[in-house]
């Protein structure tokens, strides 16, 4: 088995007027499109259909209207843009036609979340995607304005529209002989040549108004070295945002590589639990339920930047709303501030990539290190926000969790390692030792019962267990995996019983730290070492550790630029390469 991870080469700065003359005629024929099939009956067409999504459409009527000249590689990807997303709404209606028999018949409150999501568990596919919780914001908004839920999904859903110039090229005719692009890759030179067919106006009438441009890119690292284990595929042009809030062009190439064959047998498990105020917490545990690792926190380490970030966006997005009030969105004041809120959003969506892919690097670099055979984590469908958190905490743990969790299932499929989800109750007040109930409290050092409490206390005297709330519920998450239903197994005990720890790296390029050392090698030279931000950290089945420079499945971490060097010292690269790698290669290799 195969799968396609994404390289983005990023295009000229020279030729932003012809990109972006071919990203505004993108956005602007799609939306023709798709608003022209924005119907119900072209939903029931689309969900049918079960050949490519632009062989659904006649490929001449759709653009006769415009009164262009577009390739017919052109049409054809635009058609194959419109198809998906009809077909990723036909799927959202669904969802939203299952949710309707279980809706309150009033707004739809904080509490009526999780109730909605239990009673739509057997529909798991609309709720792990996240389409509920997308729903269920909808909704509520629609139920502030109207006063009451709506009746069909083209009420609610009013027909979308494409912000960007996104352009997914076609593979039908190969690297060399495309009608739409071409590119080569040269091995020896390590140099990429990329022929791109943009319009010379914003109105092309003629075949003339299109011209052919050739660049050569040299590509970095990362491109190459996973160049030399697979192979490139149809790109996707796409506009893309510096941190500045500055527009910049780029194309995105898959490249296909194959995964690593799964093993057969669940014994030793990799848990997770992601926390409100950690990212994820790990632990490693065994059917028999011993425990074989300490307890690692992953966290974020720029979250209050992007709580200032999100300050700074609301108070402009309010400023905006206000000179909308007052009839002045057309004043040069409206422009800038626009243009400031714009930079802030950027910035907040590179924190956002950045965080899920971290944390997701960092969760597969201690799965392979303890030689576990699978990943489990807490379903998705469980969540439900606490009470006295604020509205950043939410969205990061919302749309964070969802995120990061997609990101470790593939990354686990390319190194070989099952990914499970488990639907607990009461994970965080099940005591792990002894199986009793306990309760949260605010700290260590208090003893009433908080609801959102960080510290768990054991209400066993005999037991007297206590430890962090998250940490806690990881190991429950566990317990419940090798439970023989989804409840929690009261004869599942664990207790630590490893003589290894691991210890983070630091993001910084080049700095490492000790990891999985025994007791017997503390004192030694000989422990292994986990490098992360631009290094390697390597697997060998053989052994139950990671090492650097060497085994079956490496993982580089997403490489985020210096800041002093945002945009590239030489203006090819990607202001993040966002390129996490799995590859199958001998040790000798290196």
């Amino acid at each position: 088995m195969s799968d396609h991870l994404s390289l983005p080469i990023r295009l000229p700065d020279e030729e932003d007027n012809r990109f972006g003359r071919l990203a505004t005629l993108t956005r602007r024929v799609a939306n023709h499109v798709l608003e022209d099939h924005w119907t119900p009956a072209h939903l029931d067409g689309i969900a049918d259909a079960s050949h490519q999504a632009w062989k659904y459409f006649d490929e001449h009527e759709p653009f006769d209207e415009l009164g262009l000249y577009l390739p017919s590689r052109f049409r054809r990807c635009i058609l194959q843009k419109v198809g998906e997303t009809l077909r990723s709404h036909a799927d959202k209606r669904d969802a939203f036609q299952s949710i309707q028999s279980v809706l309150p018949a009033h707004k739809i409150r904080r509490i009526h979340r999780r109730r909605i999501k239990e009673q739509l568990w057997d529909d798991g596919d609309y709720l792990s995607s996240g389409y509920v919780d997308i729903l269920i914001d909808q909704l509520t908004s629609y139920c502030d304005r109207h006063g009451t839920h709506p009746a069909t999904y083209f009420e609610l859903q009013d027909c979308p529209e494409y912000d960007s110039g996104v352009l997914p090229f076609s593979a039908d005719d190969g690297p060399t002989s495309g009608q739409a692009v071409k590119y080569q890759y040269d091995a020896d030179s390590e140099t990429l040549t990329i022929r791109l067919k943009t319009p010379d106006t914003l109105s092309p009438e003629t075949r003339g108004d299109w011209s052919w441009t050739e660049y050569e890119r040299d590509g970095y690292e990362a491109f190459h070295d996973l160049l030399a284990h697979g192979d490139l595929s149809a790109p996707e042009f796409q506009p893309a945002r510096r941190k500045t809030g500055d527009t910049y062009y780029e194309l995105s190439f898959p490249v296909e590589v194959d995964h690593a064959e799964t093993t057969d047998g669940t014994d030793c498990v990799l848990a997770l639990d992601a926390g409100m105020r950690k990212d994820m917490t790990v632990v490693v545990a065994t059917d028999d339920g011993e425990q074989r690792s300490t307890p690692q926190f992953i966290q974020f380490t720029d979250r209050e930047k992007m709580r200032r970030l999100h300050r700074e966006r609301t108070r402009l997005n309010d400023r905006l709303a206000a000179l909308r009030r007052g009839a002045r969105s057309h004043t040069d004041e409206f422009a800038h501030i626009h243009s400031e809120y714009e930079r802030v959003n950027s910035k907040i969506q590179h924190k956002r990539d950045q965080l899920t892919h971290d944390v997701a690097n960092q969760v597969l670099a201690l799965a392979l290190a303890y030689d576990v055979d699978a990943i489990v984590h807490e379903d998705l469908r469980s969540l439900s926000p606490p009470s006295d958190e604020g509205t950043l905490s939410w969205e990061l743990s919302s749309w964070a969790r969802r995120d990061i969790i997609k990101k470790i299932e593939y990354r686990a499929e390319c190194a070989g390692l099952a990914v499970e989800r488990v639907y607990p109750q009461g994970t965080s007040r099940s005591c792990p030792r002894c199986g009793s109930t306990g309760h949260t409290c605010k700290s260590p050092d208090h003893h009433e019962e908080h609801w959102w409490g960080g510290h768990f206390r054991c209400d066993n005297a005999r037991c007297g267990f206590e430890g962090d709330r998250d940490y806690i519920g990881t190991l429950n998450v566990a317990r419940v995996f090798f439970s023989e239903t989804d409840e929690l197994d009261h004869g599942f005990t664990s207790s630590y019983t490893g003589d290894s720890e691991i210890v983070l790296a630091g993001r910084s390029a080049g700095e490492q730290s000790d990891g999985l050392r025994s007791s017997s090698e503390a004192s030694s030279d000989a422990g292994t070492r986990l490098t992360f931000g631009s290094g390697i950290v390597a697997y060998e089945p053989e052994q139950a550790a990671a090492t650097t420079g060497g085994g079956s499945a490496v993982i580089a971490p997403a490489v985020a630029l210096p800041e002093s060097n945002a945009d590239g010292s030489d203006g090819r690269g990607p202001v993040v390469q966002q390129c996490t790698r799995f590859l199958r290669c001998p040790t000798e290799s290196y």
